[in-house]
C-alpha cells in the first residue's frame, strides 16, 4: 500500500517521542480530529495519552477500543465481562479468565481451567487465521457451547470485536484521514488485516515498531505479520541512535538478538557511556543476593527493575524482598495488586479510592494547627477509620457524623477535644492520640492484616518517608515493563515449563522476549544464575 509508512524503532531509540512528533505535524496539516492513534495494549496507549498530544483523548486507545467504539451502536455488551452466566451454564467448561490477563509467556496451570484453554486456542487460531476446523476436537466442542451461549445473550467476545468490524467493513467513527499504530510489531495477523482494512479510506497509514521485540506470539503476534506488506523503501524509517543503552549492554544485547536468523537487520549506535554487564550468584528461588544488590543501588537514588520471564517465578522475590523491609511496585500494571502492595503512588494509577499505605500515614498525622497538633483532619479521620471493623473504638452515629461533614465540606470544629469525644469511645480516644503503634495494629488493622502488615513494618522501621516515597524497586514480568527503562536491570534467565517446551521448538520468540528484558537498563545489567536447567543462557 502506498499510503503506509513504517517506524523501526530500536530499544531506547526514542520511537515513542518521534511518534508523537509525528502526530503533532498530522495534527496541524488535517486537523486533530482527523487522527487516530491505537496501541497494542493498554499501558502502551496510556504512554501517549500522557503526551498531551493534540487530538480528543477519545482518539488515542486500543484496537480493540477504537472497534468497540465503532461497534457501541449495535448495543453489544462483552462476553468474557458476562462470563459468570455461562460459568453457571457449563460448569465443567467455565473460564476463569485467567489468561486473557496473561502478561507473561506462561501462566501458572493452577489458575487455568480448560475453558481458558479452549478459549486460548481460539482466539489464537483467529487471531493466525487459520483454519478452525483444524482445531482439536475437544477446543470445537467447547467453542459450540461458546458460540451459542453468545448467541442467546447477544453478547460479543474481545475478538469477536475484530471479526465482526472487518467482516462488516466498519469504518472508524469519525472517518479520520491519518492513523498511527504504536508497538504494531504485536499486532496479529487478523490486527493487521484490520488496520489496512481501514488504511484503505486513510490518506496516511504510520505503523512503528520493532521486530527483534516482538513478544506477544502466544497471542498470535508474529514480525512476518509485521513485516508484511509491499513498502517502499522511502516509505521506511529507521531510528539509528539509542538514548538509553550504554556501550556495554548495546554490544551485549546485539550479540543476543543476532541468534535470530530471519530479522532485519537494524545499525544503531549506543549512548556515549560505557555502562555494565555482570552476574551474580542468585537465583530466583534464593534472591537474597539480587535484593541486596537492588537495596543498595535504590539507596544510591537508581531506579531498578527485578524482571522474570512469568510472574509465578517473581514469588521468592517479592517474599525477600517484603522480609527486607524493602518497597516496590509496578506502575506498568496498576491492577495487580501484589506487585503493588504499597497502593498507587501518582494520580494515573489507581482507582481513586484510599489506599492501605495513605490510611497508615493518615493514622500518624498530626493535624498541624497553632491550637493543638494532637488532633487529625477530618479529611485523614475518614481515610483511617476506613479499616476500623470492631466495637469499642467508635461511638455509635459517629461515622455517619463524619461522613455527613465531610460530605457537607463542613470542617471547621471550634472545640476539636470535645467533638473527638463525641466520636470516640474513651479507651480509643487515649490510645489514638497516643499513636499507640500495638493499638492501631491489633484493633484497627484487624480486618485488613493482609494488606496493612506490610507497610505498617516499614513505618516502624525506616519511618513515615519512606512509606511517602515512590518506590524505586520495580518488581515485574518482562512483558509487563516493555517499553518502559530504568537505570538498573537485574534479570533471572529462567522459563516456566511451558515456556522450556517452546524454546526446546523454536528458540526465537524467547530470545526476542529477552532481549526486550536486557535492553531496559541505562545504566546496568545484572544476570542471575538459572535455578535449573529451565533456562535461557544468558552468560556474559
Amino acid at each position: 500500500m502506498n499510503n503506509e509508512f513504517r517506524v523501526l524503532g530500536p530499544p531506547g531509540t526514542g520511537k515513542t517521542t518521534y511518534l508523537a512528533r509525528q502526530i503533532e505535524r498530522a495534527a496541524s496539516k488535517f486537523g486533530s480530529s482527523n487522527i487516530v492513534v491505537a496501541s497494542y495494549t493498554r499501558a502502551a496507549a496510556a504512554v501517549l495519552n500522557r503526551r498531551d498530544l493534540p487530538i480528543p483523548r477519545e482518539n488515542i486507545g486500543t484496537l480493540h477500543a477504537l472497534c468497540y467504539r465503532a461497534l457501541k451502536e449495535r448495543g453489544y455488551e462483552i462476553a468474557e465481562v458476562n462470563a459468570a452466566s455461562f460459568n453457571e451454564e457449563h460448569e465443567g467448561d467455565a473460564i476463569t479468565l485467567a489468561s486473557q490477563n496473561m502478561d507473561e509467556m506462561a501462566v501458572d496451570a493452577n489458575f487455568v481451567t480448560d475453558g481458558d484453554k479452549h478459549l486460548n486456542t481460539y482466539n489464537l487460531y483467529r487471531a493466525k487465521c487459520l483454519d478452525l476446523s483444524t482445531m482439536p476436537r475437544d477446543t470445537i466442542r467447547w467453542v459450540k457451547l461458546w458460540e451459542s451461549w453468545k448467541f442467546r445473550r447477544n453478547v460479543i467476545d474481545f475478538t469477536d470485536m475484530i471479526t465482526i468490524t472487518l467482516d462488516a467493513q466498519i469504518p472508524l467513527e469519525g472517518d479520520p484521514l491519518v492513523g498511527f499504530y504504536d508497538e504494531a510489531q504485536d499486532f496479529n495477523k487478523l490486527e493487521l488485516q484490520l488496520v489496512r482494512h481501514w488504511a484503505r479510506n486513510q490518506d496516511h497509514v504510520i505503523l512503528s515498531g520493532d521486530d527483534d521485540q516482538t513478544i506477544y506470539s502466544f497471542a498470535g503476534s508474529s514480525p512476518d505479520a509485521f513485516l508484511d506488506g509491499n513498502i517502499a523503501d522511502d516509505h521506511v524509517r529507521v531510528l539509528d541512535q539509542s538514548w538509553r543503552l550504554p556501550r556495554k549492554i548495546h554490544e551485549y544485547s546485539q550479540r543476543w538478538i543476532k541468534q535470530l536468523k530471519n530479522r532485519v537487520p537494524k545499525e544503531f549506535k549506543p549512548r556515549d557511556i560505557e555502562g555494565m554487564v555482570g552476574t551474580i550468584d542468585a537465583t530466583y528461588k534464593d534472591p537474597e543476593k539480587a535484593v541486596e544488590f537492588a537495596a543498595k543501588y535504590a539507596q544510591d537514588g537508581k531506579t531498578v527493575m527485578i524482571l522474570t520471564s512469568c510472574g509465578y517465578l517473581l514469588n521468592p522475590v517479592k517474599s525477600c524482598l517484603r522480609a527486607n523491609g524493602l518497597t516496590f511496585h509496578n506502575p506498568y500494571r496498576a491492577s495487580r495488586g501484589d506487585w503493588n502492595p504499597m497502593g498507587r503512588f501518582h494520580a494515573n494509577v489507581g482507582n481513586g479510592k484510599t489506599t492501605t499505605r495513605e490510611r497508615i500515614l493518615a493514622f500518624f498525622d498530626k493535624y498541624g494547627d497553632t491550637v493543638n497538633d494532637s488532633y487529625w483532619s477530618l479529611d485523614d479521620l475518614v481515610k483511617w477509620l476506613d479499616i476500623v471493623r470492631v466495637r469499642g473504638v467508635l461511638k455509635k452515629g459517629a461515622r455517619a457524623i463524619l461522613d455527613e461533614r465531610i460530605e457537607n465540606k463542613n470542617l471547621y470544629v471550634p472545640d476539636k477535644k470535645e467533638f473527638y469525644q463525641q466520636l470516640f469511645e474513651p479507651f480509643a480516644l487515649e490510645k489514638a492520640l497516643q499513636r499507640d503503634v500495638p493499638w492501631f495494629r491489633e484493633v484497627l488493622l484487624s480486618a485488613k492484616r493482609n494488606v496493612a502488615e506490610y507497610p505498617l513494618n516499614i513505618y516502624q522501621k525506616h519511618g513515615r518517608q519512606t512509606l511517602e516515597e515512590r518506590p524505586r524497586i520495580i518488581v515485574g514480568t518482562i512483558h509487563s515493563v516493555k517499553g518502559a527503562e530504568a537505570d538498573v536491570t537485574i534479570i533471572f534467565p529462567d522459563l516456566s515449563i511451558a515456556a522450556m517446551k517452546e524454546y526446546e521448538k523454536t528458540k526465537d520468540s524467547i530470545i526476542r522476549t529477552f532481549y526486550v528484558g536486557i535492553t531496559r537498563s541505562r545504566e546496568s545489567l545484572i544476570i542471575c544464575k538459572p535455578a535449573s536447567g529451565a533456562c535461557v543462557p544468558l552468560r556474559y
